[in-house]
């Protein structure tokens, strides 16, 4: 009872700091569906932002699935789950990975993992507050899918990025995700990267398909961002757990990510100036 009331106490305190906060930095990449590339461009898309002279802190937030250290072929004695068990600050667990982009791992397949909860996501989103004058921008590398935990986080975020492909079945989760987030009336600003494409028209297509849907549905429909071509480059770089906008920085997949990005920061300094009063 002493452990509860003394969490309360400080998420009244770090609650103070949280209202005075305007800047909009929290971007949820998120997806309907596993496969569809999601950790492969939070990755590589936190890369490009650090590349263009942004401070990033991008967090494995993909619940007891964690695959970020895989993919970057690195390991950390410092854990998500103990920042969650309290076993740790925020702080505490931070990985320095290059000159501009820090990391917080998490972990995968422990039959004791912490439960997660709407109070717990809430804690975890005000101690971001006691870090993040320290970045431009907080990427969270969401779970696959909505359930009720992952909804909320994207919903306390300021960008939603919804990673789809091509596949009718992808196109039919990302709407999922879109139907969801507008159920609950979220604020937050939606955009989709359509993954794995072929060509151009394939990136087209997929998207008029899911902006058909929400607007005839739902009366909404997120913003395209940008797409990313299907080639060897992005699996090879997969294969060698190398970031592919740092091993092969010239192929055509790794240009459109630090495109997208390009795009990103010229979409969120117009947000700011027009939105100067939002609460984070």
């Amino acid at each position: 009872m002493n452990e509860q009331a003394s969490r309360l106490i400080q998420l009244r305190e770090l609650e103070v700091r949280e209202n005075i906060l305007s800047s909009s930095k929290i971007i949820s990449v998120c997806s309907g569906k596993g496969g569809t590339g999601k950790t492969f461009f939070a990755a590589n898309f936190a890369q490009s932002l650090a590349g263009l002279g942004k401070k990033i802190l991008l967090v494995d937030l993909d619940l007891n699935f964690s695959n970020l250290n895989v993919l970057l072929n690195q390991t950390s004695d410092s854990l998500l789950s103990e920042f969650f068990e309290q076993r740790k600050s925020l702080q505490e667990i931070i990985f320095d990975y290059s000159g501009n982009l820090n990391l917080i791992f998490g972990d995968s397949g422990r039959n004791d993992y912490p439960r997660v909860s709407r109070e717990i996501i809430n804690y975890f989103f005000i101690s971001l507050n006691k870090v993040i004058d320290r970045y431009d921008y907080i990427i969270l590398d969401s779970s696959a899918g909505a359930d009720e935990i992952t909804l909320h986080q994207l919903i306390k975020s300021d960008y939603n990025i919804i990673v789809t492909s091509p596949e009718p079945t992808a196109i039919m989760d990302a709407y999922v995700v879109v139907k969801l987030l507008s159920s609950e009336n979220s604020s937050s600003l939606k955009f989709v990267v359509v993954n794995k494409c072929l060509d151009k028209t394939d990136a087209d297509s997929a998207f008029s398909n899911l902006t058909l849907a929400t607007k005839h549905f739902l009366g909404d429909s997120p913003e395209f961002l940008g797409s990313i071509s299907f080639d060897a480059d992005a699996h090879k770089s997969i294969l060698n757990q190398q970031l592919l906008v740092r091993e092969n920085p010239d192929s055509k997949s790794a240009k459109e990510i630090k495109s997208i990005a390009n795009q990103f920061v010229t979409i969120n300094q117009v947000a700011n100036i027009s939105r100067p009063g939002q609460i984070i």
